[in-house]
């Protein structure tokens, strides 16, 4: 199913005449400014105003992941301009300004939590799903930011980073228990306390169990008369365990975060033999961070922060007489010094140097029983970084921020990522920006040395690091208390794109360097306050690719979104309403339509004593659409999405 950019500026302006006549209810009053008067964090290192901010950052607050029903990273994000998703039944992958390559991890976004890197150091995945290493609901803040920031985070920040803000004790002040139970026969428990001593000690506890185990699914690739009815029975269960400690005293802060995920796949890829028990991956790892923050003399503060992280990867592959299993482990530490200047007028300096090291770099492939080793990869590593930005008033209402940093690696040549923003703020409803910057990503341990002695797939020690440059202007105007705009335009080089392709030689699949690829888009949105509390929001992509050999795969030209929201007084609930348009996309072999689809959640407006009800329902209207495969997971080569779903949650504040 095509669509056109009208249809969307036709539901927009659908919403906005029906909004006033909505009853009011306890935020009839808000004003836009109200919801635009956020910070971010994640853009410069340290938190400034949405406006300041050296790119065009999104920012997702608790309330909107709860009106609008969102159950993880991933889907919460798709709401944000550009942004879109797909799943292959085992990972969620996103797309940003039309670039998602199936199979590639997420590998070029930059999973940040409270700051601290949390992307892997085998895959370099950014996990967004179900297996992503926090809870949905200990998001306090969720943030995107498009665009390259390796200048401030080093590498994986090519298409942008996610940083998701965690709860603070203050914030909580009490306990949540929340129950949910969706189709699929799942359900879900999860414990949320928090809250500050006399004693000035900030804490907050986490606790989250998932379980599904999912239904039968069919796949027409593998209907074979006599052989398969195409049927794999039972193969999509789901489970997680995630766990989070966070606290805060004087001038320390530390958290610790701990997660667990099994999920079965349905789909025989690798060429696994289909509808076989125990096909499944299973992530999990940890992560400790501990940071001090203190001030060294007059307008001089500084920060040192120390990170552990643990990963552990395992999978079986079960074929004709042999069950293979890959298992992968890493461990590593990093530290950082970071120093923060204001004492030179009309300037915020900041620099720092950062370390890391990986004691644990490990994949192993191997048959089980009898035991016969294919791979037995054992890799350390280490990069060291130092980086310097200066955020500069050099007029009123003008503002300059530039940065730069360097990054050695042991697998890489040293690096430069410059960044560059010109920002025109000359009212509190006009900003203009803009910037520059270029980041790369270096070829992570599984490219470079994955391989199952012939059986699908090889390494390839010769990689080089890929990287981008962007160049992007933005425009926001607020001309009303209730009407909010915005256009944005970017331009995007890609040299040495890291892609996995199918080596003619012996038809394994191998990950090499490309020729480059240049995109442009066009990015606008609208958000409008109407009486009675209810809000509107909207935004339009259109993005192009050009690259050597045609259109790319799993890039659609257009996006659209659309979300409303407000007050149910007659219920006495909130209602959230979100449609999602996705254009047409090439996948490896052929192509898949672009649909329109739709999500609503009711929920309570307030806790009434026995707690507080929410039903979601996802995919309204049942539309049968599909995501292209990596070709891994050949002979399929796009997949169908779930159809209409459900979730019925319980919540009690204490």
């Amino acid at each position: 199913m095509r669509f056109k950019p009208v249809f969307v500026v036709g539901l927009i302006a659908a919403w906005a005449t029906a909004g006033p006549l909505f009853a009011a209810d306890d935020v009839s009053g808000m004003k836009l400014e109200d919801l635009l008067g956020v910070q971010v964090q994640g853009a410069s290192r340290y938190a400034q105003p949405l406006a300041e901010a050296p790119a065009t950052s999104t920012v997702i607050p608790a309330a909107d992941i709860r009106r609008f029903g969102f159950r993880d990273i991933g889907e919460a994000l798709q709401s944000a301009r550009g942004v879109y998703t797909s799943h292959d039944r085992a990972y969620s992958y996103l797309g940003v300004r039309g670039f998602s390559r199936p199979g590639d991890y997420n590998t070029r976004i930059l999973l940040l939590v409270d700051g601290a890197r949390s992307n892997d150091p085998i895959y370099d995945q950014a996990m967004v799903g179900n297996e992503a290493p926090v809870d949905i609901d200990w998001i306090k803040q969720l943030e995107f930011v498009p665009g390259p920031s390796s200048a401030s985070y080093g590498g994986n920040a090519l298409f942008g980073i996610v940083n998701a803000v965690l709860w603070t004790g203050a914030d909580l002040n009490g306990s949540r228990i929340s129950l949910d139970a969706s189709d699929g026969r799942g359900g879900r428990a999860s414990l949320l306390s928090g809250g500050r001593t006399a004693a000035g000690l900030d804490w907050v506890a986490g606790l989250s169990a998932y379980q599904r185990r999912g239904g039968d699914l069919y796949f027409a690739e593998y209907d074979a008369p006599g052989v398969s009815d195409g049927i794999a029975r039972n193969r999509d269960g789901e489970r997680y365990l995630k766990a989070m400690l966070k606290g805060s005293w004087e001038n320390w802060r530390g958290s610790a975060t701990f997660s667990q995920r099994q999920k079965n796949v349905p789909t025989a890829y690798f060429g696994t033999a289909f509808d076989a028990p125990g096909n499944f991956v299973r992530d999990g790892g940890y992560h400790l961070d501990l940071a001090r923050t203190s001030t060294l003399a007059d307008a001089l503060d500084q920060q040192l922060r120390v990170h552990l992280g643990h990963y552990g990867y395992d999978a079986d592959y079960p074929y004709p007489g042999v069950t293979a299993r890959d298992e992968t482990r890493a461990d590593w530490w990093s530290a950082e010094w970071q120093l923060t200047w204001t004492g030179w007028r009309n300037h915020r300096l900041l620099a720092g140097v950062e370390a890391r090291n990986y004691e644990r770099l490990e994949q192993r492939y191997f048959d089980v029983s009898p035991r016969v080793d294919h791979l037995d990869d054992r890799h350390r590593g280490r990069t060291a970084s130092v980086f310097v930005q200066d955020e500069w008033r050099f007029a009123p209402g003008w503002l300059a921020n530039l940065g730069l940093r360097l990054d050695s690696q042991s697998a890489a040549p040293t690096i430069a990522s410059p960044r560059a923003a010109l920002i025109w703020h000359p009212r509190p409803e006009l900003t203009l920006k803009l910037m520059a910057g270029s980041a790369f990503r270096a070829p992570n341990d599984y490219e470079r040395h994955y391989g199952d002695n012939g059986a699908s797939q090889k390494g390839n020690p010769d990689l080089r690091p890929e990287r981008i440059r962007t160049r992007e202007v933005a425009l926001d105007f607020t001309p009303t208390h209730a009407l909010r705009l915005g256009i944005g335009h970017y331009q995007y080089t890609l040299r040495d794109l890291i892609d996995q392709e199918t080596d003619p030689a012996d038809g394994l699949l191998v990950f090499r360097n490309r020729d480059q690829l240049s995109a442009s888009g066009w990015e606008t949105d609208v958000e409008m306050m109407f009486g009675g509390g209810w809000r509107a929001r909207g935004s339009l992509a259109w993005q192009s690719i050009d690259q050597p050999g045609g259109e790319p795969v799993n890039s659609p030209r257009r996006l659209g979104k659309l979300l409303v929201d407000g007050p149910v007084t007659a219920l006495g609930a909130t209602l959230g309403v979100n449609l999602q348009a996705v254009g047409p996309r090439r996948s490896v072999l052929g192509g898949v339509a672009g649909y329109v689809t739709g999500n609503i959640v009711l929920r309570q407006a307030q806790q009434r004593g026995l707690g507080l009800w929410s039903l979601g329902i996802y995919n309204l209207g049942a539309k049968r659409y599909r995501d292209p495969l990596a070709p891994e997971a050949a002979p399929i080569d796009t997949l169908e999405r779930d159809g209409r779903q459900w979730r019925l949650r319980w919540e009690l504040d204490i």
